[in-house]
């Protein structure tokens, strides 16, 4: 299966006391799935990988794609500080039916062009699925250069694409045309949701943005509208999501908002976090609701 479109990166489900809520995250993949999505990532940043064990990773993984059953492509965060880590994940991701990796820089230590691309390197080798670099300054301290981009591209063909979570759009431009005049079929996607139209209308592949994970109808229709020509529907769309923007102001982990924003559109539950992201400020769950209903999206629990 190739990717394209949207993407959402999906939220991770607990229950009130923190731990993984299977049979809700179930129910979450089927109403993302019904809105039309293209694909979906597992155990991005926005499904809080790093705040999980490897078996807990494991488990979800392995649950959620034999939910999933083949009815969209998946793509699976195997982001870790060691190496080994990511390959067994890597590993764990292909055997039980991924179709793909996604996969962060090393973060903590800032490391060389030539430290990354042997990184890259090593779990392109390791693997016959369709490796995505993921580009995240935010979270991991370093910009991935457009050269080591293009190198990696041009070296490994399973080095299938590039998720850009970077706020200079020119990057993103960058990355574009200059990778492609070695691979034609490499695949860029935007990240920040803001920057979806823009990007493509300078042609990449889709986007794997935060909105998406709880109104992946917005973003839908602006790609679909874009691909059928109908820019006046896209524009329309463009400006729904400019209005979703705030969702991440609303704490540090913009993810517990997104996860408010999950539960009260489809579930009658209180939405479970994990310590330390288990304080949250006393307003999330009303400033949810009115970004909510300001968008008119009148499913679920509202106050």
């Amino acid at each position: 299966m190739t990717f394209h479109g949207i993407i959402p990166p999906i939220v991770t489900l607990f229950d009130e006391a923190g731990n993984l809520d299977l049979a809700l995250n179930r129910r979450y993949i089927d109403q993302l799935i019904s809105r039309n999505i293209d694909g979906i990532l597992l155990m991005g940043s926005s499904g809080e990988f790093s705040s999980l064990t490897t078996e807990e990773r494991k488990l979800y993984v392995r649950e959620m794609i034999k939910h999933i059953n083949g009815r969209v492509p998946v793509m699976v965060g195997v982001g870790h500080t060691v190496l080994k880590e990511v390959l067994e994940l890597t590993s764990y991701a292909e055997e039980h039916g991924a179709d793909g990796v996604l996969v962060v820089n090393p973060y903590y230590w800032k490391l060389s062009d030539e430290q990354l691309f042997r990184y890259y390197s090593i779990v392109a080798n390791h693997t016959k699925l369709q490796v995505f670099i993921y580009n995240i300054p935010l979270l991991t301290g370093q910009n991935l250069s457009v050269d080591l981009i293009k190198k990696l591209a041009e070296a490994y063909s399973n080095i299938a694409g590039i998720k850009e979570t970077v706020s200079d759009f020119g990057h993103i431009r960058q990355v574009q045309t200059e990778v492609k005049k070695v691979r034609s079929d490499f695949s860029v996607f935007s990240a920040f949701d803001e920057h979806m139209l823009p990007a493509l209308m300078i042609g990449i592949t889709g986007s794997i943005n935060g909105s998406a994970a709880f109104i992946p109808e917005i973003s839908v229709d602006l790609y679909k509208s874009y691909q059928s020509g109908d820019l006046a529907e896209a524009q329309k769309n463009h400006q729904k999501i400019s209005k979703l923007m705030d969702v991440y102001t609303y704490g540090p982990t913009f993810f517990s908002a997104m996860k408010e924003a999950v539960h009260q559109r489809w579930f009658d539950v209180a939405a479970g976090h994990r310590a330390p992201c288990d304080i949250i400020s006393d307003d999330l769950r009303d400033n949810v609701a009115s970004l909510l209903r300001n968008n008119a999206i009148n499913e679920g629990v509202q106050s």
